[in-house]
């Protein structure tokens, strides 16, 4: 089934490896769609939690699972990528599963709290794998396949819980959780048959948890990604809010919204990643990404000065232009993540460039909602212009790093300003002793 929706979204991998791995991804990600419909209502109906309980619960979960992170990433560092993988799928299996045989606070706080340890380690993680598995013009490409099986995968598993939520039973709540649990442990297998990539061993590497945020271009990159990562937010808080408060557009037009950033994400997240395997390219992506989300808030404080259909057409014309934006902003990340991550640390810094999108998941939603909409439209122009400087920043980031592609390609025996391990990242693949570049 998974092969023929790949096949129906018109995917063309590089071959069996990549196809499994993108088995495991749809699989894991349809257990999140599981998950995500029904978590809440489960806590509520069938745990007997109050919302102050839940909202501490998951405070607390967002909290375990940030501090977690970079430890995470130097796991996948020591152990290799792939058999991370398996142990993180393994650990979310075993507590997705607990949590659904909760019935006080205090179990469902330390499963949580034991959930959170892995919670946002899978992503870093397989880019840790992509980075290390597959070559510099091949990683955006399988990236973007990735997204979109994700998303796809998502969309499925919010489908099927429809059904287990329609029955109104503990048991068909119960089920969603579990789904989600098995869904790991599926995917946990499946991952023991890609191609292993063994641990880069560099003995004049001085792992450190924060060792990628030392390197200056880096964590301005991350910096930059955590900004446009509040698109996030305006997506799923900020255009809803605006919708019902802000303009005359008729509400079902909110729900709408959701509909065609999918549609759109999963049809176009792989041709218009093309372009981004290079450094100069991957900046490129970043500035569109920018600019996109900038008019993107124009459009919105358009559609508060209009009449009902036009602003309806304003906030269709809003999603459009966010989803471009984030389609670009996700291959310009990816393709620039990999140039500037050496080889023997990619699981580091992967873990280290999550912390933006983590972070953005703790204070986005009130940063937009009590912000940037209570403020209207000049809260708008700020976040246009926020956006803007996110993505100059990330355009700096590559173009300081392709300076360095040029100088290192100087003949042998040429002399070459002398770089960290996590400069040369920039530099072109190619030779046996310096790390193969990116995007």
């Amino acid at each position: 089934m998974l092969t023929s929706m790949a096949r129906r979204l018109g995917l063309r991998t590089t071959g069996p490896a990549e196809r499994r791995l993108l088995t495991t991804v749809a699989i894991d990600a349809t257990g999140g769609g599981l998950f995500l419909a029904g978590a809440t209502l489960f806590y509520s109906r069938v745990a007997g939690l109050s919302d102050a309980q839940i909202g501490i619960g998951l405070s607390v979960l967002g909290i375990v699972a940030l501090a977690a992170t970079v430890p995470n990433g130097l796991l996948v560092d020591r152990i290799g990528p792939r058999h991370a993988l398996v142990v993180l799928h393994v650990w979310r299996g075993v507590w997705c599963c607990a949590l659904a045989f909760v019935h006080s606070f205090w179990q469902f706080l330390t499963v949580l709290v034991l959930l959170g340890l892995a919670e946002h380690a899978g992503m870093p993680a397989l880019q840790a794998y992509v980075g290390s598995a597959f070559g510099d013009t091949e990683r955006v490409g399988v990236m973007a396949r990735v997204q979109v099986l994700k998303n796809a995968g998502f969309l499925v598993g919010a489908l099927l819980a429809a059904v287990a939520v329609g029955s109104g039973t503990d048991a068909g709540y119960r089920a969603l959780l579990l789904g989600d649990g098995v869904s790991f442990f599926v995917a946990a297998v499946l991952m023991t048959t890609v191609r292993n990539v063994s641990a880069v061993r560099d003995r004049s590497v001085r792992r450190s948890a924060l060792g990628p945020l030392r390197n200056a271009k880096f964590a301005l990159l991350t910096c930059c990604n955590g900004i446009l990562q509040l698109n996030l937010s305006v997506l799923v808080i900020g255009m809803p809010l605006w919708v019902s408060r802000a303009t005359e557009a008729p509400p079902a037009v909110a729900p709408l919204l959701i509909a065609i950033n999918t549609v759109i994400a999963i049809s176009l997240q792989v041709p218009l990643s093309a372009g981004a395997e290079t450094v100069p390219g991957a900046g490129r992506h970043m500035l569109r990404a920018a600019l996109s989300f900038a008019l993107m808030c124009g459009t919105l404080i358009l559609a508060s000065w209009a009449p009902s259909a036009l602003a309806a057409a304003l906030m269709v014309m809003s999603v459009v232009l966010h989803t471009l934006g984030e389609i670009w902003h996700s291959s310009g990340g990816w393709g620039l993540q990999f140039a500037l991550s050496p080889d023997a640390e990619r699981g580091n810094y992967a873990a280290a460039y999550s912390l933006g999108p983590t972070a953005e998941g703790m204070v986005g939603p009130s940063l937009i909602a009590g912000g940037v909409v209570a403020a209207g439209s000049v809260g708008w122009a700020a976040l246009a212009l926020l956006f803007l400087a996110a993505g100059l920043g990330a355009r700096s980031v590559a173009r300081r790093a392709v300076p360095r592609t040029a100088a290192h390609a100087a003949p042998v025996g040429a002399t070459a300003e002398v770089s960290s391990p996590a400069d040369r990242r920039a530099e072109p693949a190619g030779t046996d002793d310096d790390p193969a570049i990116p995007r």
